[in-house]
């Protein structure tokens, strides 16, 4: 599981139409990642990886498990901790990090049993090896009370095992020519922060990937446009980079869809209107990156019209008047009056706003000129409002706290 197969050396093909010149260059394409994260590329990738690596290690249940520089032991039971809130807020609270797994195994001939940290790592550059060091479960384990304790003390019980030794982890990445590129700088040269020894391969099945969420309905569309000679069905890279394409395509349809000024967030987009929009696009495209690239193009003067928008739908009364009235007031300790009457006054403001003007959809067919002049005399309008209104709210704001936290001297 180790070995890198010999398959994985045409993962990597070239292509003129790849930015770069070939998949990893592409994936790692900087513009593509910035708009693909806005549309929730790497927190998606992360999440699948994880489940991945969950059915992984159910695999492996019965079978020889690996211990960096150390004797395997026959891994019997897994407990996922990342899917446990509990354990993050604990680890949080007590600036701890915490692994996704811990492993359970023994060795037989009455040698104690035995705890292992795993990470689960799509992007093996991002390892950080003390994230499942042995010195990491030691602090979460001696959180009084705390809930990763409880777990390993169940888990250990329910097999008649005595206390586990902790010892040191590893992290699962994806069997891929990706992984074997992204190790090169962590693992070797002067400045190594990876030993070799940390990491498992295991298969990464791209097929399924991505299955079920919205954007993969995508994948296949835009990988048709440039037709290498790989498919994201059976290139774990080739996956990753039309999944980044179709979460950047996602981002952009909501970005030119999104209103002006509005009083709810967008709903999510709808798949099947999205899928058909980038079909449309890909008839005239001359390759899948240079249809997300000139979408981004049309959709920038809606952002800008969007910011232009929100430049002039502000609160005709400055920070600086309410913090200076509140303190007038006497309910200066601290600042957990003015957080409320900043609350709920930009709230009461945004509703008025919207009352005068109603919701402006980006598709607005009046010149933006227009729009801002109506949203500015919309604004100026509910000034003496505002005004009346901040005396009242002074007068209902709750006194403060000496540990009450610093609010931002904006305006």
């Amino acid at each position: 599981m180790t070995a890198t197969s010999a398959a994985t050396q045409l993962e990597n093909v070239s292509s003129p139409l790849l930015p770069g010149g070939n998949l990893i260059a592409a994936t790692h394409n900087r513009q593509l990642m910035i708009w693909s994260d806005r549309g929730g590329a790497s927190r998606e990738i992360g999440n699948r990886w994880a489940i991945r690596t969950t059915d992984a290690l159910a695999e492996r249940v019965g079978m020889s498990w690996p211990v960096p520089h150390g004797t395997p032991f026959t891994l019997l039971d897994v407990i996922r901790l990342d899917d446990v809130p509990e354990v993050s807020i604990e680890a949080n609270r007590m600036q701890l990090e915490n692994p996704d797994f811990l492993l359970i195994g023994e060795r037989g001939n009455g040698k104690p049993p035995v705890l292992q940290a795993v990470d689960a790592k799509f992007a093996a550059d991002r390892i950080k090896p003390s994230q499942v060091s042995a010195e990491v479960v030691l602090n979460l384990l001696a959180i009084p009370g705390g809930t990763t304790a409880l777990l390993v003390s169940e888990r250990a019980a329910a097999r008649g095992l005595a206390e586990p030794r902790v010892e040191r982890g590893v992290f699962v990445v994806p069997d891929s020519e990706l992984t074997t590129h992204l190790l090169r700088r962590v693992s070797h040269g002067r400045n190594a922060t990876v030993d070799l020894a940390e990491v498992v391969r295991v298969p990464a099945e791209p097929g399924s990937m991505f299955s079920g969420l919205p954007q993969s309905r995508a994948i296949g569309t835009l990988a048709r446009i440039d037709a290498l000679p790989v498919t994201p069905r059976s290139n774990v890279i080739s996956a990753v980079y039309y999944f980044r394409l179709a979460c950047a395509c996602f981002h952009h349809w909501a970005e030119q869809e999104k209103p002006l000024l509005s009083s709810a967030p967008p709903p999510d987009p709808a798949a099947g209107v999205v899928v058909a929009d980038i079909a449309r696009r890909a008839e005239s495209a001359s390759s899948a990156f240079e249809l997300v690239s000139t979408w981004a193009i049309e959709v920038e003067p809606f952002v800008q019209a969007r910011e232009a928008v929100s430049n002039v739908a502000t609160l005709p009364v400055r920070m600086r008047d309410i913090r200076e009235r509140v303190e007038r007031a006497g309910k200066n300790d601290g600042n957990r009056a003015l957080r409320f009457v900043r609350r709920e006054i930009e709230l009461e403001f945004r509703s008025r706003l919207l009352n005068l003007t109603g919701e402006i959809r980006s598709d607005d067919p009046r010149p933006l000129a227009a729009i801002l002049d109506d949203v500015a005399r919309a604004s100026r309008s509910l000034n003496a409002d505002m005004k009346a209104l901040l005396d009242e709210l002074i007068e209902r704001a709750p006194a403060g706290s000496a540990d009450d936290q610093s609010v931002s001297h904006d305006g």
